[in-house]
């Protein structure tokens, strides 16, 4: 997927303002310099961008443009929330049900999955869902490190407590984009959820047998 680009001049405030907040947020940027000494801001490519011919013009990923210096601050910085709060949900939310059947089928004896450890899974699935409604990808139409993130725990807890595609299809939908995406995901990811799977299984497998 093409990284966003940047139209600018350095000579331009609102354009190092663009640039700057890019960089405190950690976005890489496509950086592509518009001379005006050689009239390119009236070139008939920038004028299809921004018919007024100014500077800064920011083209997301997706092909959206936006025009106004304080406008794309703005985007980008509510574009970073966004991420982060997808990436506070995989471990806040998602990740914790893995922890809680660790905690309760490995740890702690129990031979079946916990009702508690049940309604967290589906709460989560259902936030996933919720969150892949606005979207082909967990923030909007742009995979992002929050997507890989995510994908790695979902693919952990699908095999042991099934996401169903009744429920949940935009998130098995996602699953299915991520699986053709990730590079080596069959010997890195999958092989890694499985052998978590095995060894979960294994134990409550285990704590029944000593419970009967």
């Amino acid at each position: 997927m093409s990284k966003p680009t940047l139209y600018y001049a350095l000579f331009s405030p609102p354009a190092r303002a663009c640039i700057l907040v890019a960089k405190l947020i950690g976005l890489d940027l496509e950086l592509k310099p518009v001379d005006f000494a050689k009239k390119e801001h009236l070139s008939e490519e920038f004028v299809k961008l921004n018919p007024q011919h100014q500077i800064p013009v920011f083209v997301d990923s997706d092909g959206e443009v936006y025009v106004d210096s304080h406008a794309i601050v703005c985007f980008l910085v509510a574009k970073r929330a966004h991420i982060d709060h997808r990436m506070h949900y995989e471990n806040g939310v998602l990740f914790q049900v893995v922890k809680d059947i660790v905690a309760r089928n490995i740890y702690g004896g129990e031979g079946e999955y916990n009702p508690r450890s049940l309604t967290l899974c589906h709460n989560a699935y259902s936030d996933l869902e919720h969150f892949l409604e606005q979207g082909t990808f967990v923030v909007g139409n742009e995979l992002s490190v929050a997507d890989v993130s995510i994908h790695t725990t979902l693919v952990t807890l699908d095999l042991l407590i099934p996401v169903d595609r009744e429920k949940y299809p935009q998130t098995k939908q996602w699953m299915e984009r991520m699986d053709k995406l990730l590079p080596d995901n069959e010997e890195i990811n999958l092989k890694g959820a499985r052998a978590l799977q095995t060894r979960i299984l294994s134990c409550m497998a285990e704590n029944k047998a000593k419970g009967q």
